[in-house]
């Protein structure tokens, strides 16, 4: 959870950079902002399929002191019963996405409960929070961050999320890599990630919809084991 400033109000929202908004919030929340239309639309694919939605101008958002300037935001699309729970039973009223952090660096620290932003100053340049070897993001991928995974079965594609509470597989692409399409969970001995294996890693299997070569979600058990910096004007994650 991260407590994001907006126009004096202190939003408590739920980190996911497994999407590639800003914001993404509570259309109750949104609708009480002062906010501009853009005049564009937001489309992805999400575990509910395709979205398209609009997206709005907010004027400055604040993390700690860290300000943010000219961001986008658009309404949490889910339905009702996935927003009330998240509201009342989380108590969170939307998401912050890895778009809000694109210009700088970001480094996710689960066991500390530390969350590092780096900013470009003023001549332009971001001081860097990432250490050690640098790991390509996938440069054309409208997933959000994604990298190429060696796995027991092949190079796969997964996608980095805080959003999600496993490690996941879809089932179509268990099936397709020839993991038995009846079990709910699989281990992978080999999770090579820029030439070190993070294996064995236990995938669960989810019905999921996802588009044609993403295999799935890096989610809280990897994030929990490890130190994770994204780089996002170098397009590149670290495992520290």
């Amino acid at each position: 959870m991260v407590v994001v400033g907006v126009q004096h109000l202190g939003l408590s929202l739920q980190l996911d950079l497994g999407d590639s908004s800003a914001l993404v919030l509570h259309p109750e929340v949104l609708a009480n902002l002062r906010s501009k239309p853009t005049g564009e639309t937001f489309k992805a694919f999400s575990m509910d399929g395709q979205i398209e939605t609009p997206v709005f101008h907010l004027e400055r958002v604040s993390i700690g002191d860290v300000e943010f300037s000219n961001v986008a935001a658009r309404a949490d699309v889910h339905d009702e019963t996935f927003l009330n729970y998240k509201k009342n039973k989380v108590g969170a009223v939307g998401f912050v996405g890895m778009g809000l952090f694109k210009a700088g660096q970001l480094l996710v620290d689960y066991s500390q409960r530390r969350l590092e932003i780096s900013q470009p100053d003023s001549s332009g340049a971001v001081p860097s929070l990432c250490r050690g070897q640098p790991i390509a993001l996938v440069a054309d991928s409208t997933w959000g961050l994604t990298t190429a995974v060696g796995t027991d079965v092949g190079e796969l594609q997964f996608v980095w999320d805080t959003g999600s509470p496993a490690m996941v597989m879809s089932r179509s692409m268990a099936t397709e890599v020839g993991v038995a399409a009846d079990v709910d969970s699989t281990v992978l001995k080999k999770f090579v990630i820029g030439g070190r294996n993070f294996g064995p890693q236990r995938v669960d299997i989810w019905d999921i919809p996802t588009p044609k070569g993403m295999a799935g979600l890096i989610g809280h058990p990897f994030f929990q084991s490890h130190v994770i910096c994204v780089d996002g004007p170098a397009k590149a994650l670290h495992i520290q």
